[in-house]
């Protein structure tokens, strides 16, 4: 117990004489201000009738004062006033920020500025021009300094400490600042009996907790020296921080306390260094995770797609099906009979079978990854006629008109026929889907200049003039979708170094238009052998 009072005793010292620190420079660092030319001929140079003057003295007066507030944090207010008490220039806080307050020529101030608070609860400081030589016809102007005092005691703070009260008050007894630091079971401290001298206070204030108190001596600031910082602390957070760390903190005590001040300066920079780490750790993971999300969404997109594709051909499994259903019986007939030989040319129709039905399986996995689909000459034209029949196929279709133009000559492109391929489909189901009541799909594919252009058009509601720059984007729909197919369209039209647009169709209806390089006549004659 003796040695967490002689540890706090320690810490509420050290605490004081930091503070006293604090107070000393910011004195000192006031009256270097004083003797800045910003303040020279100040009252005169304002109530110059050149505004050029005026203007030029005064950003100087205001730069000097604002300056001065962004590097000490515990000054919240500065006033320049002439020998009559009037405020030349004035600067504040508003918000901990400091901003400058708009003067009046006489009196202590514009009110409701914290110049015009002229009350005995300030601590202020009054340093007059310091730059000005004896003799000479300068005003003699005055710089009036206040103190925060809240401000000025959470300047020694300690984070992640137990849980203390902190009093700081004047040699008069007036309480000027106390703060909580630290927590304990969530417990707050009782406040201290009010109206009690700094002298009165002694080790026996608090039965319940631990008492520690230090003399602050300040000089040339209002409130009465010297002034008492006092802390009290629970015996179980005393206790719980001294075990620990009694055996490492005597060897330790001397250096603590020679480097207090700068371990207080480098501890804040390296938390707010942590912070900033670790909120970008967590950025990262959080991206990481945003584009697994996405990878994700685009596989059950091209998934969907091969649903959609399987339910489409599923007559093409089953014609070979049958087929192969006919050729047993017959070949049953056929070894009931006797005739071998009629038997085997029924078994390898049925071979035929397999074969067609597995090459339609085959296909519709390749749907389900093109990405890893060989970049070869394509010719179009098959690629373009399996999607329509594809499509045509399907029950629910039966109500629109499919139309199919293709030119004489192959239509060759250097890509995947299967992400192609995937891209018409989508095209063409997206344009059976848009006409449920029925309607017309037709699909073109032409030669133009030196590439080839697929146009899939349809009689639909067509696409609204403000949602055509938005229609690729991922995520983007206009019916109950994912929004990710014509992004997946999209993005493999690109991916074979083409162009996917869309635009109204004359007549009514949209018509979506994709614009591919053509291969040259070496992969032409590459793609036929």
């Amino acid at each position: 117990m003796e040695d967490g009072a002689r540890v706090l005793r320690l810490e509420t010292s050290a605490r004081a004489r930091l503070l006293e620190s604090i107070l000393s420079a910011t004195r000192a660092d006031l009256a270097f201000l004083t003797g800045s030319p910003a303040f020279s001929g100040l009252e005169r140079a304002l109530a110059s009738s050149d505004p050029r003057e005026v203007r030029w003295h005064r950003l100087g007066a205001e730069g000097a004062l604002l300056l001065f507030l962004r590097g000490h944090p515990a000054v919240k207010h500065l006033v320049v006033r002439s020998a009559a008490g009037a405020a030349l220039v004035e600067a504040g806080r508003r918000g901990g920020v400091p901003v400058l307050w708009v003067s009046r020529t006489q009196g202590a101030g514009r009110a409701g500025t914290p110049g015009a608070r002229m009350g005995p609860d300030r601590i202020t400081a009054v340093l007059p021009y310091g730059g000005a030589l004896p003799g000479s016809d300068l005003e003699a102007v005055r710089l009036e300094a206040e103190m925060d005092p809240a401000v000025l005691l959470a300047q020694g703070r300690v984070v992640g400490g137990p849980a203390r009260e902190w009093d700081l008050r004047d040699g008069a007894g007036r309480r000027l600042a106390a703060e909580m630091e630290g927590a304990e079971d969530g417990r707050v401290l009782p406040d201290p009996v009010e109206g009690v001298s700094a002298s009165a206070l002694g080790p026996h204030a608090r039965p319940e907790s631990l008492f520690a108190g230090a003399e602050v001596r300040v000089e040339g600031w209002s409130a009465p020296s010297p002034w008492l910082l006092t802390c009290h602390q629970s015996h179980g957070a005393g206790m719980a921080l001294f075990e620990p760390l009694a055996s490492r903190y005597r060897t330790m005590l001397a250096l603590n306390l020679a480097v207090m001040g700068l371990a207080i300066l480098l501890g804040s920079f390296s938390i707010q260094q942590a912070r900033r780490r670790e909120r970008l750790e967590v950025e990262a993971r959080e991206e990481a995770r945003v584009r697994e999300l996405e990878r994700q969404l685009f596989h059950a997109e091209r998934l969907g797609t091969v649903g959609r594709l399987a339910a489409g051909i599923a007559h093409e499994i089953n014609n070979p099906l049958e087929g192969m259903s006919n050729y047993l019986s017959l070949a049953r007939e056929d070894l009931a009979r006797g005739d071998v030989t009629s038997a085997q040319r029924r078994m390898e129709g049925i071979g035929g079978g397999l074969q067609r039905a597995a090459g339609v399986v085959r296909q519709v996995l390749a749907h389900a990854d093109p990405e890893r689909a060989a970049r070869t000459p394509v010719d179009l034209r098959p690629v373009l006629a399996q999607a329509m029949e594809f499509v045509r196929s399907r029950e629910e279709f039966r109500g629109i008109e499919f139309g199919l133009e293709l030119s004489d000559g192959p239509l060759v492109v250097r890509g995947s026929d299967v992400a192609l391929g995937q891209v018409v489909l989508n095209l063409v189901l997206n344009a059976c889907e848009a006409q449920p009541g029925g309607g017309e799909v037709r699909v073109t594919a032409r030669r133009e200049g030196d590439g080839v252009l697929i146009e899939v058009a349809d009689r639909g509601p067509g696409v609204p003039p403000g949602e055509v720059e938005r229609i690729f984007e991922p995520f983007y729909s206009t019916k109950r979708s994912t929004g990710l197919g014509l992004s997946v369209c999209h993005s493999i039209v690109r991916q074979h170094d083409g162009e996917l647009s869309v635009d109204e169709r004359k007549g009514g209806g949209a018509a979506f238009r994709i614009r591919l390089a053509a291969c040259g006549d070496d992969e032409r004659v590459l793609r036929d052998a």
